[in-house]
């Protein structure tokens, strides 16, 4: 133990080496991998004996692609680290980590040393203190026309209507021509036609802002000569500063003006458009504090919008406002939409109001005419009608598909729809077939419906034709007793439209005529809810006051006026149901979703339910009362922002006035395709917080910082990040770097293989620690101690035991010698006694003789006595040893 705790070495020289080959294979250096591939290779099959190569591949990160091995084979490079930057700092770091402690070691870089991240110079003191031998392979490029967008200037903000200006500036190692174009979001700006010098240039353009928010600036050159076209574009944005502003989007023309005579009276700032305007990035979303639709039907919004929708309410304390009308809620398709998602009512009926099992067969022309002429034919149309149809039924409703043309054919037999993606699969096979034969494939679904449980059971006929045959009247009247209702579409100018309203009109239901081919997904759709009766209510009633709200402050003294109609919906649980319908079903609902607020009006806002609501004294109070609850902010105003950029990195700055120690803060970054990633700032000093984030696309991001205080909000600020080109695509100003780092190490540049193993490397001292070999033999005779403690052994009494055995055994031989002269003596006494008897008779008168023979055998008895005696002495003594043996052995 004392030995092991002295700390005792051995040293040992070690003659093997580690070569590690670092490759450059970042975007600047990319044209190089190929012959750097060959170069590695040539290096490693001429690797003289006791060495080991490693290859290792960087950019911005590293990848180990051939562990250290004496094998002489590479089989190329399959990894791909990041190669939006060069940081040969971090390639070193990660070398140096990656060497074998007991070997010499050489380290081979090959690169362009264009690094444009970390500072490989400050790995010159690892490098020393490893005594690695550098060799630089330094890879020289042949210069191309290249021309770049190096930078935009523009003001951080900007006053609204006040010019401001543009600067761009272009570095250029060719003298060319070029033009520019300026983008403000989608919208050209100006464009010029410019010489280009060698060397920077610097543009200029102006440019006025007539709305607030956010605006996105994009510079893009297009140049006479040009290598890479990857850094001709450039972003910046500037924040335009004004009171909130409201965008509202109409679904048709006109079904807005009421709102906009309201915001007008109110002196709101605001914008309307259309639906097919919308904005199609979070970026134009977040111009605007509130959103509303009125009677906008979801086909009518681009994908994009409605994708970034819940990440605006949710994230970024947006406001949504749906009001109304035949082509909203469920009859406007919000069914499992973004929509439905962010509003505080459900589009369908649920509770005591929900709808029992429904019946639905699609009975769909196939004929030849429904797949004539158009890029889109009709049938594919019916197809993609009938699977939105499915889409909008419950599991526990049935469906069934039945095509005709001079015949009819199930191609789904009426079942349930669970199956959803199989009963699609099924619609996709429907094809063009014969002529037309309507009343066989009417009379059919008639005869399947009678059969089913449901309580509603419906059916939906499509065609572009016309039979000729006009009796359909015991069908139908059957169908009336049955309650099996009836609705028509007919498509384009062939078709029977008398008959198919007659068949509409008769059967119960509604008909329905287009020449707009894309209609017919979205009249599927819509007539499934109708077919229910109860979404589409058209009454007259007053609205009640369900719950107390700040929306009906100043409002509610004396009462609601009357309305004319309203989509029915179910209002969701944790939503404040504020006015509702003669029926229960909510009129106006609100509720907080995320950071931000949304509010469902289920009347219209175009007069045609809502015209006893627009002559009412107190309308507008109450549309200011929804904009005023559903815009309201977390202490807007009381933060800044500041983001710089280097890089790929963002670094996120954020003050408050909010000094409290228990604040939080986190940072919320969305991309132009919606991907949102989180990062908490950490407190620099009471009331700053700082981090950073990696960003992976070019583009625009949006920025939201949160302050929280445990699970509340106490206040939000909302940014945006302008992610250029990687800086790879620009020009590189070389500094001396590498030459540098060769001189401090005492390295050497390379120009080719054979001279990477050229120079041999000192030996390697190695010590080794013999703590461990100590610990172990301590360990050893700690076992050996316990057994000796615990066995009771003792060895000085085996050798006591040893001589006292000897002893014994001595005695042993003695008492036999003893014995057998005993014997021999007794054996002559009883001669004697026979002598002296037969002597006695003889010679009985000797008396002197009788005497001296009574003298000899007294004597002789005496001895006898004597040596029994002895002899027990002897054998007395024997047992004791002999139980004191077997004593020792018991205790054995």
């Amino acid at each position: 133990m004392c030995l092991a705790l002295s700390g005792i070495t051995i040293k040992l020289n070690i003659n093997d080496t580690a070569t590690l080959f670092l490759l450059d294979i970042s975007e600047s250096n990319k044209e190089f991998k190929g012959e750097g591939e060959k170069f590695i290779n040539e290096a490693i099959e001429n690797m003289p004996k006791k060495n080991k190569a490693a290859v290792m591949v960087f950019g911005e990160d590293t990848i180990l692609e051939k562990f250290f091995s004496e094998g002489r084979n590479f089989n190329g490079i399959s990894g791909t680290p990041v190669s939006t930057s060069t940081n040969v700092e971090n390639a070193i770091t990660q070398a140096l980590a990656t060497f074998p402690e007991q070997s010499a070691k050489r380290l081979v870089i090959i690169t362009d040393g264009e690094e444009n991240k970390g500072s490989l110079l400050k790995t010159v003191p690892s490098l020393e203190q490893q005594n690695v031998d550098v060799k630089v392979y330094k890879v020289n490029k042949s210069e191309k026309p290249e021309v770049y967008v190096d930078n935009v200037k523009i003001p951080e903000r900007i006053n609204i209507g006040d010019e401001f200006s543009v600067v761009v500036s272009i570095e250029s190692n060719v003298k060319t021509s070029a033009n520019i174009s300026l983008y403000s979001d989608r919208t050209k700006k100006a464009e010029q036609n410019v010489d280009i010098e060698k060397g920077r240039s610097n543009f200029v353009f102006k440019d006025i802002q007539n709305s607030g928010g956010f605006k996105s600036y994009r510079v893009v050159i297009e140049p006479l000569l040009d290598t890479e076209g990857k850094n001709n574009e450039y972003l910046a944005f500037t924040n335009a500063e004004e009171k909130p502003k409201i965008l509202l989007i109409e679904g048709k023309d006109g079904e807005g003006r009421e709102l906009e005579n309201i915001f007008s009276a109110l002196s709101m700032n605001y914008k309307k458009i259309g639906a097919k305007e919308a904005p199609r990035s979070l970026k134009e979303m977040l111009e605007f504090k509130s959103i509303l639709t009125t009677n906008v039907h979801i086909d009518d919004i681009n994908k994009e919008f409605l994708n970034n929708l819940e990440t605006y309410v949710k994230d970024y304390s947006g406001s949504f406002i749906a009001t109304g009308g035949e082509d909203s809620f469920a009859l406007g398709g919000y069914l499992n939409t973004p929509f439905e998602k962010v509003l505080p009512v459900y589009m369908d009926m649920r509770g005591k109001k929900e709808i029992p099992k429904m019946a639905l067969a699609l009975v769909i022309d196939h004929s030849g005419s429904m797949g004539g002429g158009e890029a889109v034919t009709k049938l594919e149309l019916a197809k993609e009608a009938a699977e939105k149809a499915v889409d909008t039924l419950r599991p526990v409703d049935d469906i069934g598909v039945l095509t005709f043309d001079d015949s009819f054919d199930w191609v789904i037999p009426l079942q349930n729809s669970k199956d959803k993606a199989s009963i699609k699969d099924k619609i996709k096979t429907i094809g063009v077939r014969g002529g037309t034969s309507i009343y066989p494939a009417l009379r059919e679904a008639y005869n399947s419906l009678k059969s089913s449980d449901a309580k509603i059971k419906h059916i939906i006929l499509l065609t572009d034709g016309q039979d000729g045959f006009n009796e359909y009247g015991d069908v139908l009247k059957e169908a009336n007793e049955e309650r099996i209702t009836l609705s028509t579409v007919s498509v384009g100018e062939d078709a029977d439209k008398n008959l198919l309203k007659y068949l509409a009109e008769e059967g119960g239901g509604r008909t329905y005529h287009t020449d707009i081919y894309t209609d017919i997904p979205r009249i599927f759709a819509k007539e499934i809810f109708l077919s229910a009766k109860v979404y589409l209510n058209n009454r007259e009633f007053t609205p009640k006051i369900t719950s107390p709200h700040n929306i009906l402050s100043g409002v509610s003294e004396g009462g609601m006026p009357s309305l004319l109609g309203y989509i029915a919906s179910s209002a969701k649980e944790t939503a404040s149901i504020i006015l509702s319908s003669d029926e229960d079903d909510p009129i106006l609902t609100a509720w907080q979703y995320g950071l931000g607020r949304s509010v469902a009006w289920n009347s219209d806002m175009a007069g045609r339910w809502s015209k006893n609501l627009a002559g009412w004294n107190k309308t507008t109070k109450l549309w200011q009362n929804i904009l005023n609850w559903s815009i309201e902010n977390y202490g807007h105003g009381e933060g800044t922002i500041n983001v710089e950029l280097k890089g790929n990195q963002a670094f996120i700055e954020y003050e408050t006035k909010n000094k409290s120690e228990e604040a939080k803060v986190n940072a919320l970054v969305t991309d132009d395709n919606g991907e949102k990633r989180e990062l908490p700032l950490e407190a620099i000093k009471p009331g700053k917080y700082s981090g950073v984030m990696d960003l992976k696309n070019i583009g625009f991001y949006s920025l939201n910082v949160r302050e929280l205080e445990g699970d509340n909000i106490v206040n939000t600020q909302n940014s945006t990040i302008a992610m250029q080109y990687s800086p790879e695509y620009k020009f590189f100003k070389d500094e001396g770097a590498l030459e540098r780092l060769v001189v401090d190490t005492k390295g050497a540049f390379i120009k080719s293989s054979e001279e990477v193993f050229s120079s041999e490397l000192n030996s390697v001292w190695s010590r080794i620690d013999l703590t461990n070999t100590f610990l172990v033999m301590a360990l050893i005779l700690f076992m050996i101690d316990i057994a000796y403690r615990r066995l009771n052994l003792d060895f000085k009494l085996f050798k006591k035991n040893k001589e006292k055995f000897k002893d014994i055994n001595k005695k042993k031989v003695k008492s036999k010698k003893f014995k057998l002269n005993t014997e021999i003596k007794d054996n002559s006494l009883k001669e004697n006694k026979s002598k002296w008897g037969e002597s006695s008779n003889k010679n009985s008168e000797e008396g002197l003789e009788d005497k001296k023979m009574k003298s000899t055998k007294d004597k002789l008895n005496k001895n006898s006595h004597s040596s029994s005696r002895r002899e027990k002495e002897k054998s007395s003594r024997l047992d004791t040893a002999s139980l004191l043996k077997k004593k020792e052995e018991r205790n054995k």
